[in-house]
């Protein structure tokens, strides 16, 4: 516990928020075993980053090796995986009636505030202090945009006037930080070692899409096709790029493998229901795109999670 990397807390987002996504494609009768599943499985993921934490409060070297991490502009941003993650979590408890929902907003309303202190020190920190290009890298996106996790899951929380005021406030940091990351790959690359990173790049005009349909009490159908047609069109170019990042030795970096693409499925499957109620024809082709998604976001889920084993066996 005392050396797992942050970035497996993103694995853990990743199984709870695949969760919600394939109780939503199943028979209502699906939704015990699927979440029960999912909740033991992303809490032996979560509960060792969580207990790294707890540990390094009365050990001198593990709290070195944490301040380290959060010194690290390439690894100091997947903290916030962690408050998402248990924002993910919280709508598990919705379906236990009013103490559930209860329950599930504390957790919110902890989560976003811990995820807004966060991205408040990394703007200090790596920003503010020392901004340099280079150090600028896709995992920023997970620091600075992750907060839409919190738009995506307002609306089954209850939540959804908080949710679309996030939304608002990550649409411009989304665009933003976009446009930084993109410029700093243009001009310096990426290192190898972190190169399944640039799967992150699918991630934040998903959680646009996914937000929206959270928060938005009267959806317009062009908006969404527009803000889709973005992200699919991201998506595309990560799955492209998908076999070549996978040459890249198993490092907790195969967390990026993940949560991106459970989202990019989930955006798509929120989309497409938009669109038909809005009465729009909606192609069979687009569900089985959806459900091809889904799928390849399970399997890169077990990747992901077979790299941090290789990772925790040879700590």
């Amino acid at each position: 516990m005392a050396a797992t990397p942050l970035p497996q807390a993103g694995v853990a987002l990743a199984v709870f928020s695949f969760g919600n996504l394939a109780s939503s494609l199943l028979p209502d009768s699906w939704w015990g075993p699927v979440h029960v599943a999912c909740a033991v499985l992303g809490l032996a993921l979560l509960a060792p980053v969580l207990a790294r934490h707890g540990i390094a409060i009365r050990d001198a070297s593990v709290r070195a090796t944490l301040a380290s991490d959060y010194r690290n502009p390439m690894i100091a941003p997947l903290a916030t995986t962690m408050p998402m993650a248990l924002i993910t979590l919280g709508t598990y408890f919705v379906r236990f009636g009013s103490p559930g929902v209860r329950c599930a907003q504390i957790i919110w309303w902890c989560g976003v505030l811990c995820i807004a202190s966060l991205m408040m020190y990394f703007a200090w920190q790596f920003i503010v202090r020392d901004f340099r290009l280079i150090a600028v890298c896709p995992a920023w996106l997970v620091g600075f945009v992750g907060i839409l996790v919190a738009a995506v899951t307002s609306g089954t929380v209850g939540l959804d006037w908080a949710g679309h005021v996030i939304f608002v406030i990550g649409f411009a940091i989304d665009i933003v930080m976009l446009v930084l990351i993109s410029h700093r790959l243009a001009w310096h690359g990426l290192p190898a070692a972190i190169r399944p990173t640039l799967t992150i790049y699918s991630a934040p005009i998903s959680l646009l899409v996914a937000s929206y349909f959270s928060t938005a009490t009267d959806h317009d159908p062009l908006f969404t096709l527009v803000l889709l047609t973005c992200s699919q069109l991201l998506f595309a170019f990560v799955a492209i790029l998908l076999p070549w990042m996978l040459t890249t030795p198993a490092s907790p970096a195969y967390a990026a493998f993940t949560f991106p693409l459970v989202i990019t499925a989930t955006a798509l499957h929120d989309a497409l229901t938009i669109f038909k109620d809005a009465g729009w024809h909606v192609p069979s082709w687009a569900y089985w795109l959806q459900h091809g998604e889904t799928l390849l976001a399970g399997v890169m889920i077990v990747v992901g999670m077979a790299a941090f084993r290789h990772v925790h066996e040879s700590l």
